[in-house]
């Protein structure tokens, strides 16, 4: 799991509940819970991070929460340089803003720095093919 200023799980109070399949993500598979994403710098890993639509029952959200972590088995291949997260809303709406994404969405950071994402529900190939050309891509200087 990624290292403080991160959350294992949300901190209470206006964020809206969890779906319960994007809260197994932070239970079950151990994902961390994005709180501010300036915290991400130093990790060495990739990160998929999840935008699961705070605040609204999107249809497509527990769909994506399911395959998260499949997509990281699979882009990762057991090399420990590609992890899951989920974002809170605040780093949510930044990043929706920033990038101008649909949600629910995947971001792919490197250096904590966003290179591209993928939104809403896709097929596994696309998802795949579109999440592996941003993970190879390079690490975004400042």
């Amino acid at each position: 799991m990624l290292n403080a200023p991160l959350a294992a799980t949300p901190s209470t109070g206006a964020d809206a509940p969890l779906h319960p399949l994007v809260r197994r993500l932070l239970d079950c598979q151990g994902y961390a819970y994005v709180e501010r994403l300036d915290a991400l710098a130093r990790d060495p890993r990739n990160l998929l991070l999840f935008l699961p639509a705070h605040g609204k029952a999107h249809v497509e959200t527990p769909d994506v929460a399911v395959v998260l972590p499949e997509l990281v088995k699979a882009l990762d291949a057991g090399a420990g340089r590609v992890t899951g997260a989920v974002a809170s809303p605040a780093v949510e709406a930044a990043l929706r803003e920033r990038l101008s994404l649909a949600l629910p969405a995947i971001v792919v950071l490197k250096g904590g720095e966003p290179v591209g994402a993928v939104a809403r529900m896709r097929d596994w190939d696309v998802y795949l093919t579109r999440l592996a050309a941003l993970l190879a891509a390079p690490v975004p200087t400042h």
